[in-house]
């Protein structure tokens, strides 16, 4: 299903990022070297990394807490713990999300609705943290388990968006709302093969609802597929939708440097998409861009149960005015 919007900008962002993801082509506004910002626990410190970065976004906008209608956002840890709990800092009514690292995907897409029936200004946030995501997916970080090639590394850090009805130089055109996609696949290491069917549906459903070819965005960037799930997406695309896509990258396969890409498949999170989109991609030529959020949609609960792993995607159709 693909919604078109018409009152739907992006005024700003504030991104943050932890000590481990930072390389010379991304430059955050603020740049976390302690993993626990000062707090006990490393879920305490994401939640006050998304504190941090929706301060960041008011101070930047120079707006105040009386101007947002609606605070929308999302993470990766149980019932949402980083979103809810930094939300209760501030007296915004709040909306939260899970689509797991499609969850900023999402985030624009709600806020685009809610832009487009009478809020004049939302903060869409989200976060993710190593430490925290990988004791709650795979294993804590100090068992030393051994990782697979095809492993994803969480990426840790934080990014508010600010969205407004006020006309900006990017524009929220049109979005379109994922199905969930299950294929049987159960490999929690392998999120880039799990994940790349989702997308591969979304992008042809955009496609097939807007009536448009690959070669009408500039690029198409997805989220968090790694070097080898976006590899994957492309041979699905070609031999299920029979649709050939050259203008293709992934954000999660530019955010660490190539000596990290020795040991993985590049970074995961939902912070992937808009870090590499605020803090690389908009500074370069490109005007229509299609962002393809894509989420692993299994739990704890789920792989003890054994269940394969569904994905989802979502996507955003931008388009920057110079």
């Amino acid at each position: 299903m693909t919604l078109n919007f018409k009152n739907s900008y992006i005024l700003d962002i504030y991104s943050l990022l932890g000590r481990n993801e930072y390389n010379v082509s991304i430059k955050p506004d603020k740049l976390i070297y302690d993993y626990y910002d000062e707090e006990k626990s490393v879920e305490q410190g994401e939640c006050k990394y998304q504190i941090r970065t929706i301060k960041g976004i008011l101070k930047k906008t120079k707006m105040n807490i009386e101007d947002i209608d609606v605070l929308v956002g999302g993470d990766l840890q149980s019932q949402l713990f980083a979103s809810s709990f930094s939300a209760r800092k501030f007296d915004i009514p709040h909306i939260g999300l899970y689509s797991a690292c499609a969850t900023f995907t999402e985030s624009l897409l709600v806020s685009s609705l809610l832009l487009e029936n009478g809020c004049k200004n939302i903060i869409a946030t989200t976060s993710a943290h190593n430490l925290a995501s990988e004791k709650q997916f795979r294993f804590p970080i100090e068992y030393g388990a051994l990782r697979k090639k095809v492993n994803t590394f969480t990426a840790t850090g934080s990014v508010s968006t600010l969205l407004t009805k006020n006309k900006s130089n990017i524009k929220i055109e049109s979005a379109t709302i994922g199905k969930v996609v299950d294929l049987g696949f159960t490999d929690a290491n392998d999120f880039g093969a799990c994940m790349a069917p989702s997308a591969a549906k979304t992008i042809y459903e955009h496609l097939k609802d807007t009536n448009r070819t690959p070669d009408y965005y500039d690029l198409i960037l997805t989220g968090d597929l790694g070097i080898y799930g976006i590899e994957i997406l492309k041979e699905y695309l070609k031999k299920e939708y029979k649709i050939n896509v050259k203008n293709i990258l992934d954000a999660g396969s530019m955010i660490y440097d190539e000596k990290y890409l020795d040991t993985i498949a590049g970074a995961s999170g939902p912070i992937c998409l808009p870090l590499i989109l605020f803090n690389k991609i908009l500074k370069e030529n490109y005007k229509k861009i299609l962002l393809v959020g894509t989420g692993s949609l299994h739990s704890k609960t789920s792989c003890n149960l054994s269940e394969s792993i569904p994905s989802i995607s979502h996507a955003v159709s931008i388009e920057v005015i110079k």
